[in-house]
């Protein structure tokens, strides 16, 4: 609700201007969204609640990490600290969990 109005005072376009266009923006939905949320529901299906709730803290480290690597992205201090609590709160959790 917020969004739509700073995007439409910006003045960009909403709509891909080309058949390329949305081709890459098909592409992205259906492979980031539908497959990668259909691989998450088929994991918690299978695989114990535990293990999938912490896993899935996973998620924003590894996003944080690849975006550094493959795209330069830059990672602040305070990035790269909450990375590292994640981090420990999941080893953290898996110890306490095979006791």
């Amino acid at each position: 609700m917020i969004l739509l109005p700073v995007a439409l005072a910006s003045g960009e376009s909403l709509l891909p201007g080309s058949a390329n266009g949305w081709l890459k923006l098909l592409g992205l939905a259906w492979i980031s969204h539908a497959a990668g949320q259909g691989l998450i529901a088929h994991a918690l299906a299978h695989l114990p609640a535990g293990f999938t709730s912490v896993g899935l803290l996973l998620q924003p480290v590894i996003a944080a990490f690849f975006a550094w690597l493959l795209l330069n992205e830059p990672l602040a201090a305070l990035q790269i600290a909450g990375g590292g609590v994640v981090l420990a709160g999941i080893y953290l959790a898996r110890r306490a969990s095979s006791q």
